[in-house]
């Protein structure tokens, strides 16, 4: 689909659409080296949380629904509340195919039309692109695409009040090169078609639009801020300003446009612009302006690219009376604008032009035209936030994006509802102990390290089954123990015990620092436990290995990063020379670490400005073997070495940063004298950030990239999406645990595949399945686990929650074609007895609402198997009901048997004690 998108230059948007029907028909049919979509579907994902929300930037409503309200996130989609926030639910998941979100607008003169414009405009370091402009004419329920691929990030949306299908769109751009989609649009057909509006003549590839402001009272009067920005492809803090930013006003509907200065600050450098008008008096507007004077602002922790000069920052809260033609500066607080390229929004209150909110590291609100400034929502740390919604029949009621996620307030900022039932976390890296259950761990972007558990006692995962934990920050890789799961491992020689919630120092340090070569770090860095020998690696530059836990360490390589790297060629003068490293010959960093699970002395590490290494004396000599055709700043985001065979190697390259969204999984079998880019069936903008090979099956691969997961069950040769019922999301990585598969996404948290080892029997037996008319695959590693409760009051359907594992024996079932006769699940003992079952042609009544004495959702009754062709899966022996119980299965060898019109087929499968213990 993406791919199609991004050549929508050459197509139009029916023949874009018909060719990615002819892929959905290629893929459900199979190809050469694939199998159809349909040996796949009966694997499920299973949501593990943490019910903690993820960055946020996009909110809206409506007027005349005061407790109904819309949030984008950054990375997870498009959320809705109709209850002021005490629930949220998904409403993109099947109709918007990417996750980031940067601008939803509710049509005021019919609430049922909602657009959504994609891709984030706060333009970290670590960012999602969009794909254009989405519609929706029944509140969210369906979604159409229409149009403006190319601009990528998305600022503002607003809609005429007094008509649907007039709508402007500010569109920032590209992130890391220049394009001509940067400006402002005007649809006056709902989106059916399109016309830039406003641009930078002179600059119309490198001037975007970042904000919009429609005057409520005259909808012919519109304000927007252009800015102009670009990013490396190596970490920096902030984005650059370039020339050509400002604040524009239109009188005629867009059809002219000219700046307005009279007192804003209006140099080369000029930031990004919030801009809003006061609904009860339009000639009251407000701006909070990003102006440090130079090309980079605020927030650089280098010495300043050469073309900006040094002059006084003239940022801050300004205030214009004569809708635009004069303006004066309230506050020049940084408290209020600094760090602009991230904030820089504002909010009036609809009765009272005086009373506004700026939006920065809290949420901070004026009664008094701007003279005081006090926070109404903040804590410490900054929780950084973005954007206010207030209802223009009661401004009581708003709606408040932030990083950690989206709050509503119905009482005027006094209280707000909570943020801790939205599972749109950004994970960065997965890591999985060695406990039963066992926890998964990651750092979480903007709020710190987590763990999850995977599994309850008390039926569901809820606020109990995840916690912040004491080691990685958010950013940083979290690893524990190998031995002791509450001993975690971040940051180099960060060490914690989480079970006291203290940092457990055992004195070691890292290796002193080279003088002659400071020590450089990115935003996020490896650290990893050697299989083989349960070696501690962790790297800058240089890699670093402890074998004491942490207690001493020794620097084993040189600089491995490039000297004197190329700059890109998409790279614009000013941010070619944005360097935030201490040194201008090599500012790379080695991004992973790959040790061999075969060979202790063999390490293979990756830099994040294009090159490969392998050791295999224990770090005294590393040898280059990067492909020939990865040039500078191909970042290698991992590396797998091989769990059957020392000398292969898997090496996923993420080349975004350089404007190209293809996709690069680079393999070898020869330690590194030849590759091989093996990523033929992943589409261009699924671009790869982690490769993992199945550690029981030879060739059994798996793939996270920023669109979905993908699998190949032949060394990579083809690859096929493995996505099934988990949303569209930027994948980061990927851990196997034992027969789960389990990854972290950068915007919906961890995801869990129980019991996956039909995946394995496909990648050994695929073919022989396929053209079976039945095929039932051995069950996965099955324990007799005793399920508790709530021990009393159970916990309410509206809190927060996720679900356990499927007890019982999990059985796995291809269908060639629709059985013909009532198809049956049994599992028998050794005996011979069937100790349960199950049959496709099971009625299933519906429940009796006048006979209950509790709600409906608590007494759902099982569905019975599907006899419908394709796989499926179904749970025998497993606890009933919402809540689980004991499930009366004890340990035991026992027989899976499948019946099918006529045809019997089983699996043996061992039942295996509680590892808890107990009786």
């Amino acid at each position: 689909m993406v791919e199609c998108l991004f050549n929508y230059k050459t197509m139009s948007n029916r023949t874009c659409w018909l060719v990615l029907l002819i892929a959905i028909l290629v893929q459900q049919i199979g190809i050469a080296g694939q199998y159809p979509a349909g040996l796949l579907s009966g694997l499920r994902w299973r949501d593990v949380g943490p019910m903690r929300g993820g960055r946020t930037y996009a909110v809206a409503g409506h007027a005349d629904q005061p407790d109904t309200f819309y949030s984008g996130s950054v990375g997870g989609g498009v959320w809705k509340t109709e209850n002021s926030g005490r629930t949220w639910f998904p409403i993109s998941d099947e109709g918007i195919p990417i996750g980031s979100i940067g601008a939803i607008a509710v049509a005021p003169s019919n609430p049922n039309i909602v657009y959504v414009g994609t891709g984030e405009p706060d333009i970290r370091s670590q960012n999602s692109y969009g794909i254009g402009m989405f519609k929706s004419i029944d509140a969210g329920k369906t979604w159409t695409h229409i149009g403006l691929e190319g601009t990528r990030q998305i600022g503002r949306v607003v809609v005429d009040p007094a008509n649907p299908n007039r709508v402007y769109v500010a569109a920032l751009g590209h992130v890391y090169e220049a394009n001509p989609e940067r400006g402002v649009y005007r649809s006056i057909d709902g989106g059916t078609t399109w016309k830039k509006i406003l641009f930078k003549a002179g600059a119309p590839n490198d001037v975007g639009a970042v904000e919009l402001a429609i005057d409520p009272r005259n909808p012919r009067v519109l304000y927007a801020s252009l800015w102009a920005t670009r990013r490396p492809p190596w970490s920096v803090y902030a984005p650059t300003n370039l020339p050509g930013g400002g604040l524009y006003k239109s009188t005629d509907g867009g059809d002219s446009w000219k700046q307005l200065t009279g007192g804003l600050p209006s140099g080369d450098f000029v930031g990004k612009i919030g801009i809003a008008v006061a609904p009860s008096n339009p000639r009251r507007l407000w701006a909070v302006v990003d102006d440090t004077g130079s090309a980079v602002p605020a927030g650089f922790r280098g010495p300043a690219p050469q073309g900006g000069a040094a002059v006084h920052p003239a940022g801050g809260v300004y205030i214009s009376d004569d809708a635009g033609a004069a303006w004066k500066m309230l506050n020049a607080e940084k408290r209020l604008w600094g760090r602009g390229w991230y904030f820089e929004s504002v909010t009036v209150d609809p009765t009272n032009p005086d009373r506004a909110y700026v939006i920065n590291t809290a949420t901070y609100m004026t009664t008094d035209a701007g003279k005081t400034f006090v926070p109404v929502k903040g804590a410490p740390g900054g929780d950084d936030y973005h954007q206010l919604w207030v209802n223009p029949k009661d401004g009581n009621r708003m709606v408040l994006s932030s990083d950690q996620g989206t709050v509503v307030s119905v009482d005027g900022s006094k209280t707000w509802s909570t943020w801790y039932n939205q599972p749109t976390a950004q994970i960065y890296h997965i890591a999985a102990d060695n406990r039963f259950p066992y926890w998964l761990y990651g750092a979480q972007q903007d709020s710190g390290a987590v763990a999850v558990s995977t599994w309850s006692n008390e039926g569901v995962l809820s606020f109990r089954n995840w916690a912040p934990i004491c080691a990685g920050g958010e950013s940083d890789m979290v690893v524990p123990d190998p031995k002791d799961a509450n001993i975690l491992y971040g940051g180099g020689a960060g060490r914690c015990d989480q079970s006291l919630n203290v940092s457990a120092s055992l004195g070691g340090q890292l290796p002193a620092p080279d003088p002659s070569d400071p020590n450089r770090r990115t935003w996020t860095l490896p650290e990893v436990f050697s299989q083989a020998d349960e070696s501690l690696y962790f790297s800058n530059q240089f890699v670093m290995r402890s074998r004491d836990r942490g207690r001493t360490w020794e620097k084993i390589s040189p600089d491995l990063a490039r000297l004197k790297p190329a700059v890109p060629a998409t790279l614009d003068p000013i941010t070619a020379k944005d360097i935030d490293q201490p040194m201008t010959d090599r500012f790379g960093v080695v991004y992973t670490i790959g040790p061999s699970p075969l060979q202790a002395a063999t390490v293979w590490a990756g830099t994040d400005d294009g090159l490969i290494y392998v050791t295999r004396d224990d770090g005294k000599q590393w040898i280059p073997v990067t492909p020939p055709e990865m040039t500078a700043w191909s970042k290698v985001s991992q590396i797998e070495p091989g769990h059957f065979d020392a000398e292969t190697a898997y090496a996923s390259v993420d080349r975004h940063r350089l404007a190209d969204n293809m996709p690069y999984i680079y393999r070898t079998h020869d330690g590194g004298k030849t590759w091989q880019n093996v990523s033929a069936g992943i589409p261009d903008g699924a671009y790869v950030n982690s490769v993992k090979e199945d550690p029981q099956t030879k060739g059994l691969l798996y793939a996270a990239t920023e669109l979905r997961v993908y699998v190949s069950f032949n060394d990579g040769a083809q690859w096929q999406p493995l996505q099934n019922n988990m949303p569209v999301t930027s994948v980061r990585d990927i851990v196997v645990h034992g027969d789960d598969l389990a990854v972290a996404t950068h915007g919906r948290g961890f995801w869990v595949m129980d019991r996956m080892t039909a995946l394995r029997q496909i990648a050994a037996q695929g073919e022989r399945i396929v053209s079976s008319n039945a095929y039932l695959f051995k069950p996965g590693e099955t324990y007799a686990i005793r399920v508790g409760g709530m021990n009393g009051t159970p916990l309410p359907h509206e809190e927060p929650q996720m679900e356990n594992p499927p007890s019982g024996v999990l059985a796995y079932y291809w269908l060639g074609t629709a059985a013909k006769q009532p198809l049956k699940l049994e599992l028998l003992d050794n005996s011979g007895s069937v100790r349960a079952s199950a049959a496709s042609d099971t009625q299933v009544k519906a429940v009796d609402m006048e006979s209950l004495s509790v709600q409906a959702i608590w007494v759902q009754p099982a569905q019975p198997p599907s006899a419908d062709a394709g796989m499926h899966r179904y749970a025998l022996g497993g606890a009933g009901g919402r809540r689980g119980g004991a499930s009366g299965l004890p340990p035991g060898e026992y027989t899976v048997r499948l019946t099918v019109d006529g045809q019997t087929y089983s699996q043996p499968v061992t039942v295996k004690p509680d590892p808890r213990g107990g009786t």
